[in-house]
């Protein structure tokens, strides 16, 4: 149950808040193997060997041309929960970072697809490389209808240093019945988050 509980809640922490709005397929969208490498490089830097270091995060994306995002941009990621933000434009497409601030302490990196990632290997050797030797735990795959949006993740959890630790996986995209006018994209979200159990 506990397991569920962490999914769920990753399923709907920063999910946007304008929901099917914002979810055009890319036009001339890139190679999908360039760009889930490139995104998988992004997340390793950053969210697996900076995070949760808040100044090695700052370095990480200042190194990459990292412009910030807006509170009110922030906002429609993480809702309520503390946290900042940055934009980056990487050779493949628009990525977007997010440092989510305890309780749910987490770093994520999302990106626009036109259907998602087809295979997911780059990603996969990367976390497993992350995670060898951690006694980490299957988790899900769940799939949740948040109103106008479908999400769909899963991933691999740990109990570490009296709380969770749990990279995950998530594509969302809209419902079935909001997918008319061109709104069709994938966003595709890595995320690595640690969290501290209540006293």
């Amino acid at each position: 149950m506990r397991v569920f509980r962490i999914l769920s809640a990753g399923l709907a922490i920063a999910l946007p808040v304008a929901a099917a709005a914002q979810y055009e397929a890319p036009v001339n969208p890139p190679d999908p193997a360039a760009h889930i490498a490139e995104m998988t490089a992004l997340y390793e830097q950053v969210c697996l060997t900076a995070f949760p270091d808040a100044d090695a995060v700052a370095r990480a994306v200042a190194e990459r041309g990292a412009v910030p995002l807006s509170p009110q941009e922030v906002q429609a990621y993480l809702h309520d929960d503390p946290g900042r933000g940055w934009r980056i434009a990487g050779a493949t497409a628009r990525f977007d970072v997010t440092i989510e601030d305890p309780p749910y302490h987490a770093c994520g990196v999302r990106t626009m697809t036109a259907a998602g990632f087809p295979d997911l290997a780059p990603y996969r050797a990367v976390a497993d490389r992350y995670e060898a030797g951690g006694n980490y735990q299957r988790i899900g795959p769940v799939t949740m209808n948040l109103g106008s949006v479908v999400s769909s993740g899963g991933g691999e959890g740990r109990q570490r240093d009296g709380g969770n630790e749990t990279l995950l996986v998530f594509n969302t995209t809209p419902a079935e019945g909001q997918r008319g006018n061109g709104q069709t994209g994938v966003e595709v979200r890595f995320v690595h988050q640690i969290t501290r159990r209540q006293r």
